[in-house]
């Protein structure tokens, strides 16, 4: 999603319907790769489904119609990112320090 204010790469995750797969997708990745797990931080957003998202899952399921999926679903996304931004901030501040 971009860059927090110390040059960190921010990146979004969501599985519907498995709240804990995510953590463990991450946990795995940064295990197999030897990378502490201090290097990451994950917030759980909470963050509602809108209707652009709603809307982009009905159409990725569709062969032609998924480019339109793709289309709403970012759509989706760029319509949470002041939210998630705003999460984001929250947690760096109260952090205090880059994760590096």
């Amino acid at each position: 999603m971009g860059k927090d204010g110390h040059g960190n790469e921010i990146y979004a995750l969501s599985i519907k319907g498995e709240r804990g797969m995510p953590y463990r997708l991450v946990e795995s990745f940064l295990r197999i790769n030897k990378i502490p797990r201090s290097n990451l931080l994950m917030v759980d957003s909470g963050v509602g489904d809108n209707f652009y998202l709603l809307a982009g899952r009905f159409f990725n399921r569709s062969g032609f119609l998924a480019p339109l999926g793709w289309f709403l679903t970012y759509t989706g996304i760029k319509k949470l990112y002041g939210e998630l931004t705003r999460l984001s901030t929250v947690v760096r501040d109260g952090l205090g320090k880059s994760l590096d």
